[in-house]
């Protein structure tokens, strides 16, 4: 693999292909090579694909389907990993794509945390796939289930041991991780203030997510009563 995974944007939409472009040359490992804009260039020359070792490829294109376009890449035998980006939600899409053997599938709209958490997860993946010739069936679960789980330390096991398959609308696993490596780094109890600060984030977030750490048994609240007023709650990671 090279020092840089190179980056194909295949987009109808100038702004959307900019902000991917912007957001690929913000996770460390990538560079983009082209932007095809499907406003200006309707066919694709499979020689666009050449030097690319991922594609970023949108489905609704205007005089081409992105599905469609991406059994061609295939019948091609061209060797390029495709991560859909789309709004398109509806299972025949989605099973279209995960048949031909994409490795990830963002819908849109979608935050910088997840669009990195997918590039990184692919690094990752292509990494560990360089590193040996052959692989025991242990190395491969590992392989196909650690992939999402990506730069997090609330990983599949401890998902599992909690319940955490799917968080919330509007939560997602960094901002969890770094809620939890904040209560891991201090030897007292922290209020929501406190975490709010050490983090740079709202309250109101900070609260969202302590409660659904609760909920899941993660960490623990500890009120403390003064002499008015109402008591101070405190969290704590659970022993």
């Amino acid at each position: 693999m090279r020092e840089y995974i190179n980056v194909l944007i295949i987009e109808d939409d100038p702004m959307v292909s900019y902000i991917n472009r912007k957001f690929t040359e913000k996770v460390p490992g990538f560079k983009v090579i082209k932007e095809i804009n499907f406003q200006e260039k309707r066919r694709i020359e499979f020689d666009d694909l050449k030097n690319a070792d991922l594609l970023l490829l949108d489905i609704y294109l205007p005089g081409e389907d992105g599905i469609n376009l991406l059994k061609k890449i295939r019948a091609s035998n061209i060797n390029i990993d495709v991560i859909i980006i789309s709004a398109a939600k509806d299972v025949s899409h989605i099973s279209d794509a995960l048949n031909l053997g994409v490795v990830d599938y963002l819908i849109k709209p979608f935050t910088f945390e997840r669009f990195k958490m997918s590039l990184i997860g692919y690094k990752q993946l292509k990494r560990n796939l360089k590193k040996k010739s052959r692989f025991n069936q242990d190395e491969i679960d590992k392989l196909m289930w650690k992939k999402v789980a990506v730069d997090q330390d609330i990983s599949s096991p401890e998902r599992e041991k909690n319940n955490i398959r799917k968080l919330p609308k509007g939560l997602d696993y960094t901002t969890l991780n770094k809620i939890k490596k904040n209560l891991e780094n201090k030897d007292n109890k922290l209020s929501t203030l406190e975490i709010a600060k050490n983090l740079g984030l709202s309250r109101v977030t900070v609260q969202r997510y302590l409660k659904f750490m609760v909920d899941k048994g993660i960490v623990t609240i500890e009120r403390e009563y003064g002499k008015i007023g109402r008591p101070r709650h405190y969290y704590k990671l659970t022993e």
